[in-house]
This record gives C-alpha cells, structure tokens and sequence, in this order.
C-alpha cells in the first residue's frame, strides 16, 4: 500500500490559456537546475501548431513550431532510473514518464519528462511481508497519473493516438 503524494514527484505546470494548452517547466525542476533549463509548450486548437520553445543556460534558446498535420502520434514511456533496480532483489524505484511527439518522417520530439518516487519492489526470494515496513510506508509521486492525463489530452487535442517511445 502506497501513499500518494505530489510533493514527490517533479513535472511540468500545466493550464488553460485561451483555446490553448500551455505545460511549463514547473517551480521545483527549475530550482533544482539554477533557471538553467526551462521549457514551454503551447498546443494551440485555433491555429492548429505545437509551439515548443526552450531555453538553455538563460541564455541560448528557440522556438520550434510544428503543425498538427505533422504529427504522427504522441509518444509516452517509462524507465527506472533507480541503482537498485539493477544492483538488488528489492529496492524502491524511481519512475520517470516521458512524452513526446513522433512526426511523420519518423522523428521523435521530446516534450517533458515526468521525475517521481515510484513504489517498492520485491524480486527476490523472500515474500512480501518481510518487508513489511517498506510496504506501509511506501511514499510515491503523482508521476505517473499526471503523465498519463497529459498524454491523453495531447492525443484528443491534436487527434492522433499514443505510441510507445523509441526510447522505453
């Protein structure tokens, strides 16, 4: 039994601004990074574009607008990027979600990625309750709904269905 709680996980602000949807690089992936990186999408209904624009190292950035009709599928995978899913029988996993758009000549755009606490895990030889401390204080990040609602918004958004990632 996990207990959920967005206070561990990181992902993108998301809003309604006009007939537009707007994700930007939330409050607690910028403090951890200086300001260095920062993002912002703009899925716009009106004009039928995804406005991507970037910034790096507060100073070098752009703009990169791409039509609905150029994309294919939105994108969306998972990866553990926890030592010890690799290194132990148990460990607690630390879940990242990526979304992005696949165009037409079969490149994929990363949009944002999802940072969480993820849930313990058991592959080894011992049963459940013997860990039963790790299970009921089990703490876990909203990642992986927050990823999920936003895939699916983009998808009914611009109408194109959800794939797998190249990269999962």
């Amino acid at each position: 039994m996990s207990i959920e709680s967005r206070l561990f996980s990181i992902g993108p602000r998301i809003c309604r601004e006009r007939n537009a949807l707007v994700a930007t690089t939330g409050w607690r992936f910028s403090f951890l990074t200086l300001g260095l990186m920062f993002r912002r999408i703009v899925v716009d209904t009106e004009t039928q574009t995804v406005a991507i624009h970037r910034r790096y190292g507060w100073l070098f950035g752009g703009t990169r607008t791409i039509r609905f009709r150029d994309i294919q599928a939105v994108t969306y995978g998972y990866d553990d990027w926890s030592l010890g899913a690799r290194l132990s029988y148990t460990y607690k996993s630390m879940d990242v979600y990526v979304v992005g758009l696949r165009l037409y000549d079969d490149r994929e755009i990363r949009v944002f990625h999802f940072f969480g606490e993820g849930v313990f895990a058991n592959n080894g030889p011992f049963p459940d309750w013997w860990y039963w401390s790790e299970y009921v204080f089990d703490l876990t990040g909203t990642q992986q709904r927050e990823s999920r609602r936003f895939v699916e918004l983009l998808s009914r958004m611009i109408g194109v269905s959800v794939q797998p990632s190249a990269s999962s």
